[in-house]
């Protein structure tokens, strides 16, 4: 038999009794609310079912949850994910207990990330907050639905608080260069004499292949001079990063993203003239280091590329050229840009970036296509005018 007190807060703790111990499963707003969660707690012992401590701490379920996600979702995955938590929730949540989390808090948390520096800029962009707020859900889900130490989660049907309504929406838009941008940026690079090794131009080979392929920059950063098949290349793997910066090769997004392209005939010189140049400054001088993976595009030490030395190094080339640094992700979506301005199938272009469905690629080129098809239906209409 369930007993309820009022506690000097005013709220109201339920108890319920198992094997003659006694335990509190609670404190409610009133006496109706532990009524119900006792009356539940009651039909789970008649019928033997387990019951998990409500008191368990949010770091406690956030523990059980990454071994969960740890064995269900892909090691580069888990690693961003375990990043996350680690850096973004439990400093606030972890030391609370899972059942006295709630939505307000949620808000007030979700929306810290939102707010402006000293620069007025968002701390974090939109994206990340929302990255944030699935993953703070995904972990209340658990606790209800595999722990059963909630009846509800207190982050359901949440959103991100939308600051500004434009400035997202330009955040969101596709990046991509122009083909005069895209130009004017490879004929600097092609220029460009690096001071160390003059004559090896890693970021001009590197610009040129990505825009003439679209493949992700992870992709292209694991390709080794034998995945080039006459004008095929093979794409089987990518590049990551462990809890120590270590690269490693890992699997691909999703089994659409392994795929084989062909090249123009173009790029398929500036790759051999490259690899030339290459194998002419391993073996004639001892201060530039040969990969022993036999990768395509690594610095004079022999190393893999990084990410963020990427990044920086792009944009300073786009600063010096004096065309608008866009993210690195910019060369991809200008290879599919160029692809759809050119008339090519949207089929097509799904199929040589890897996505996995043909809609990610309408969606994703929705503005540019939607611009082509007017034009189009111009040209149709022209035509047709008496």
């Amino acid at each position: 038999m369930a007993t309820f007190r009022k506690l000097p807060s005013g709220k109201w703790q339920a108890r319920v009794s198992k094997e003659g111990k006694e335990f509190s499963i609670g404190t409610f707003r009133t006496k109706k609310e532990a009524e119900i969660e006792a009356a539940k707690y009651e039909e789970r012992i008649y019928y033997g079912q387990t019951l998990n401590d409500r008191n368990m701490l949010f770091d406690e379920v956030t523990t059980d949850w990454l071994e969960h996600k740890k064995a269900n979702v892909k090691e580069s995955t888990f690693i961003q994910i375990e990043v996350i938590v680690r850096n973004h929730i439990l400093p606030t949540f972890g030391h609370k207990k899972i059942m006295t989390v709630r939505r307000n808090e949620i808000k007030r948390w979700i929306s810290k990330f939102g707010e402006l520096d000293e620069n007025a800029k968002e701390k974090y962009s939109f994206g990340s907050r929302l990255k944030y707020l699935s993953v703070m859900k995904s972990i209340l889900h658990y606790a209800v639905h595999e722990l059963e130490v909630l009846e509800k989660n207190p982050a359901d049907k949440l959103k991100v608080p939308v600051q500004d309504s434009v400035a997202v929406q330009k955040e969101d838009e596709v990046k991509y260069f122009s083909l005069e941008e895209l130009n004017q940026l490879l004929d600097f690079m092609k220029t460009y004499k690096h001071q160390r090794f003059p004559e090896y131009q890693l970021y001009y080979m590197l610009m040129l292949f990505l825009s003439k392929t679209g493949l992700r920059i992870s992709e292209a950063l694991a390709l080794r001079w034998e995945d080039i098949n006459g004008d095929k290349i093979i794409i089987d793997k990518q590049t990551s990063r462990d809890y120590n910066n270590k690269v490693k090769l890992t699997t691909l997004k999703n089994a659409a993203s392994y795929r084989t392209i062909k090249i123009d005939q173009d790029l398929l010189r500036e790759l051999k003239k490259f690899k030339l140049k290459q194998k002419e400054l391993i073996l004639g001088n001892a201060r530039f280091r040969k990969n022993e993976d036999g990768i395509i595009f690594h610095n004079y030490n022999g190393h893999y590329l990084t990410p963020s030395i990427i990044r920086e190094t792009i944009q300073d080339y786009c600063k010096k050229a004096g065309v608008e640094y866009k993210g690195t992700h910019v060369f991809r979506h200008t290879h599919a840009v160029l692809l759809i301005e050119s008339g090519a199938s949207l089929k097509y272009v799904s199929n040589r970036l890897g996505h996995k469905t043909i809609k990610t690629t309408a969606d994703t080129y929705l503005d540019i296509t939607e611009k082509i098809e007017e034009d189009e239906l111009q040209k149709f209409a022209s035509y047709t005018k008496r």
